[in-house]
């Protein structure tokens, strides 16, 4: 058995099993492993096996990984029913399948028990029922993947939290009925998170973020991109900050308080070396001081996102500073507070840095550019609508930069076709190069070597 396992090619497999009766007991059960379906009759052939009276073998006990994905749009209940035998599945892969009802979900993860993982995103019927018979039957999950199922409510995530203490990576984005009560659950109950997906779960609050921080210890990724309620409150106060006064206590409070209004600093005694990517997108409420925190307490950053986060100021970016060799990937898009002056260190500081995005931050000049164009590794960089910049940053760039892959200049109003020129015939690696809105590029016979623009959802 261990010999076939380096046949990689399932053809070869195929014709191992041909060869004996004694080769075909070993390599049957690797040639079922994780079958693949190019087509959808393909499925339906093999849900007409494992649904035979009378087999050779006990094919269903072979499958391991089932990757559904490419027959997302034909799947139905009918087909995916003959696959309920199938009690030794370690990872379900049901992206985009729409047509399984959650009636279906409920009967098929009762057998389930060996499951690690699971991808459902927008499977949409999913609802808390199966999540439920999920969670009393995969005590060993790890991983579920949830995005865009809508039906979903805290008391599905609440089941999972309760029964899989195993778990390491939760997606939830799009989930919009989670509230803090689910957030809460997951950090107390499953001590090993590695990777939380929040995106667009706009009922999260403070509440709900704290408990990651003051629980989950070995936490690697943290996705909260558009969760608007988000104050600094949600995370760990700076070192300056020991004690806020708390508010006055009133005998009689009103139903109508927020309560993550009145939490008091967050103070953390241990620090978060494990965290690498930290999504804050569109977390408009949050300043300064809740930045500084969290680099005091997470100094291995690698990505960092902070766009739309218009409170920041040059304070913010001082704090990201320290992330030093650490940071490769900052986003700091329409932080319109920004100025030359932090990004000079930020260049001095972060050596390492591979992207950086500062679209619609409107102060930047063509010092920051200087500065950024010495970046040794540098191949992304974004300065959409900074209006400020000449042909003299775009110079620099030139002049001093190789690794170059990918510059977004769009409505950089005083950039000209010169500069560009002298752009394209330094920079040999550039592979991408978006020049949209500028006056000097609306000549029709400059318009006729752009690619259509992307169409809006």
């Amino acid at each position: 058995m261990n010999i076939f396992k380096h046949v990689t090619a399932v053809r070869d497999l195929l014709h191992c099993t041909q060869v004996s009766r004694t080769w075909c007991e070993c390599a049957i059960e690797l040639l079922w492993h994780k079958p693949n379906f190019p087509k959808y009759g393909t499925m339906v052939k093999m849900g007409r096996v494992l649904g035979a009276g009378q087999q050779t073998f006990t094919y269903a006990r072979f499958i391991r990984r089932l990757n559904l994905l490419n027959l997302a749009t034909s799947l139905k209940d009918d087909v995916l029913f003959q696959f309920v035998h199938c009690d030794r599945l370690e990872r379900l892969t049901l992206v985009n399948c729409k047509g399984v009802s959650g009636e279906l979900l409920t009967h098929l993860f009762a057998r389930l028990q060996n499951l690690i993982a699971i991808d459902l995103t927008n499977c949409s019927q999913t609802n808390d029922g199966a999540l439920a018979s999920l969670a009393n039957t995969a005590k060993r999950l790890q991983g579920i993947n949830l995005t865009g199922c809508a039906r979903v409510t805290d008391d599905g995530i609440i089941a999972l939290a309760e029964s899989c203490p195993l778990l390491r990576r939760v997606k939830l984005s799009n989930v919009s009925l989670i509230t803090d009560l689910a957030v809460v659950k997951l950090a107390r109950s499953c001590p090993l998170l590695l990777e939380i997906d929040l995106n667009f779960c706009a009922q999260v609050t403070d509440i709900g973020i704290r408990s990651l921080w003051q629980y989950s210890v070995h936490m690697r990724e943290m996705r909260l991109s558009h969760c608007p309620e988000l104050t600094d409150n949600a995370f760990p106060a700076p070192p300056r900050i020991e004690q806020r006064a708390l508010p006055d206590i009133n005998p009689f409070p009103s139903s109508h308080i927020d309560p993550s209004r009145s939490l008091p600093p967050l103070v953390l005694n241990r620090s978060f070396e494990h965290i690498r990517m930290l999504d804050l997108t569109a977390c408009a409420k949050i300043t300064d001081d809740a930045v500084e925190g969290i680099i005091a307490h997470a100094p291995k950053i690698r990505n960092l996102v902070l766009s739309k986060c218009g409170l920041l100021t040059d304070k913010a970016v001082e704090a990201i500073c320290k992330l030093g060799r650490s940071l490769h990937y900052l986003h700091l898009g329409h932080a319109n507070k920004i100025t030359d002056r932090s990004i000079r260190v930020l260049a001095r500081s972060c050596t390492r840095l591979r992207y950086i995005d500062f679209a619609n931050c409107t102060l930047l000049t063509d010092m920051s550019v200087f500065e950024l164009s010495s970046l040794p590794k540098l191949r992304r960089v974004g300065l959409v609508r900074v209006n400020n910049l000449t042909d003299e940053a775009i110079f620099a760039l030139a002049e001093r930069h190789a690794t170059l892959e990918r510059i977004h200049l769009s409505y950089c109003d005083q950039i000209t076709v010169m500069a560009i020129h002298f752009l394209l015939q330094k920079l040999h690696k550039l592979t991408h190069l978006s020049l949209t809105g500028i006056p000097a590029f609306r000549n029709p016979d400059l318009q006729k070597y752009c690619r259509e623009a992307p169409k809006v959802n």
